[in-house]
């Protein structure tokens, strides 16, 4: 089309104290705005009397590919972690983006959302921990370089008779996010528990409900929640949820948090939360909702005081929406203690499934692909969907040819799969149970077998907790053969 500009629109999310660190990737990214490959732009880039945040939020939507240049400033910082990470994530999961993390200084990244993202620099040194940063950089740029030949080798290999439509993945996340929205709206619900399998992005669809409820006139006020990893003293866990709930807050609204200043750090989350409740945020009509992460990540016995304190706190009008798989799972289904009841108990819970085919067939169609290629990646991968993007995003040849053997050599060596090896690797009853079903081909089972329900959680097994099972994905048998 004469006229178009056919650059890849690059967006850069860092923190403030990085700009220095900013400013160097950016030259070293100059050779690729010199060939005409990319345009970049970063918040730094917003001119005097334009509105930041909407400028930025702009660029984030036509992005097709987002740098999130992580340091420990990054994580702790609401507008790029919360916001700009959350829009990022959901339009990834869409199709839209390309999401990619460039590791600045050293900071536990892998415990957050971006965790199952393949940073840059790709042996997954920050750079500041590189002899010469320079060096650092150029593998940062090479990396970068890679993402910008595939979107560009994708976008060349579109059939130009298809007209552009919104991918079914997208009205599937949709169709959740109305769920959970639709669900928090009524008076009489507590919260959501969004359960997922290892890998099914509940995390995405959490952003896409943080990314709405930033809309004017919406009724639920947002607060997101980081738990300290694995903390098991109390006043570390409480003192990271107070500062969370301050940063997040309107500034009017901190003095609330700030005034209490006595007692534990327990005392002080509940109180700042009920004023909370029964002051501006009543006062403004709305309703504190507090969105929860990292919970697989805080020891048992945290978590279950946690959920008797916000029971208690949901009488007062509080809401919650948590998301996670069988730790999640298992503490709303456990019964009460003592006859005391969680507010995990109370949640509503919104379940996560594979892909379906027309699903996978319409992420393959928007990339070029055929309708037959399309069954092929839905037989080999069983919809599932850290699988299917990984190959949609990395290795579209391979699914446009609809390559079988490709494709499975692929998924055994995806990210995905290194990722349930670790987590396989520390669980010895799911090794068993994997050695156990390696060889088996009847399905029913003759019996039931202990822990077919942990490797549902895990992505392995699908109609898992009868004796009628299957493996989610033609793959997963061979997995399952290397712990033989």
């Amino acid at each position: 089309m004469p006229g178009h500009d056919h650059r890849i629109e690059v967006f850069l999310s860092y923190a403030s104290e990085d700009g220095g660190l900013l400013a160097k990737l950016e030259k070293h990214l100059a050779a690729l705005r010199s060939e005409g490959l990319i345009q970049s732009f970063h918040a730094g880039d917003v001119g005097a009397g334009q509105a930041s945040r909407e400028v930025t939020e702009g660029h984030i939507e036509r992005a097709d590919l987002v740098l999130l240049l992580v340091s420990a400033d990054f994580l702790a910082s609401r507008e790029c972690y919360e916001r700009d990470v959350a829009r990022a994530l959901a339009r990834r999961e869409a199709g839209q983006a390309r999401v990619v993390p460039v590791l600045l200084r050293a900071c536990d990244w892998r415990h957050t959302k971006l965790g199952e993202l393949k940073p840059l620099p790709k042996n997954e040194r920050p750079v500041r921990s590189w002899e010469d940063e320079d060096e650092a950089f150029a593998e940062v740029a090479r990396g970068i370089r890679e993402a910008v030949t595939a979107i560009t080798g994708a976008r060349s290999a579109a059939l130009p008779h298809r007209a552009p439509r919104r991918a079914q993945g997208e009205v599937r996340r949709a169709d959740k996010v109305r769920e959970i929205m639709q669900s928090l709206s009524k008076p009489e619900c507590v919260g959501v528990a969004l359960l997922a399998p290892l890998g099914f992005e509940a995390h995405q669809v959490a952003g896409e409900v943080l990314h709405r409820l930033q809309r004017p006139g919406e009724a639920l006020l947002p607060v997101r929640l980081v738990p300290e990893v694995r903390a098991t003293d109390e006043e570390r866990f409480y003192g990271r949820l107070l500062r969370d709930l301050r940063w997040a807050l309107p500034a009017p609204w901190r003095a609330l948090v700030d005034a209490r200043a006595e007692g534990s750090a327990k005392d002080r989350f509940e109180y700042a939360v009920d004023d909370l409740l029964g002051g501006p945020v009543a006062e403004a009509g709305r309703n504190l909702l507090l969105v929860v992460d990292g919970l697989a990540h805080v020891p048992a016995p945290q978590l279950e005081q946690w959920g008797y304190l916000m029971a208690r706190l949901s009488g007062r009008g509080l809401k919650l929406l948590v998301w996670g798989g069988r730790e999640l799972h298992d503490l709303c289904t456990r019964p009460p203690s003592g006859g005391l009841y969680s507010a995990f108990h109370m949640l509503s819970p919104v379940s996560l499934g594979a892909l379906s085919a027309g699903e996978v067939r319409d992420l393959v169609l928007e990339r070029g692909g055929e309708e037959a290629a399309a069954e092929v990646l839905c037989d080999e991968t069983g919809g599932h969907p850290a699988l299917v993007r990984e190959l949609v995003d990395g290795h579209a040849d391979d699914v446009r040819a609809g390559d079988r053997e490709a494709l499975l050599a692929r998924i055994l060596a995806s990210d995905h799969m290194a990722r349930l090896r670790r987590t396989v690797g520390g669980d010895a009853e799911a090794q068993e149970v994997l050695r156990a079903l390696a060889g088996v081909a009847e399905r029913p089972l003759p019996r039931r077998l202990r822990g077919e329900e942990r490797l549902a959680w895990l992505g392995v097994l699908k109609d898992a907790g009868a004796t009628r099972w299957d493996w989610v994905a033609p793959a997963m048998q061979r997995f399952a053969a290397e712990w033989s």
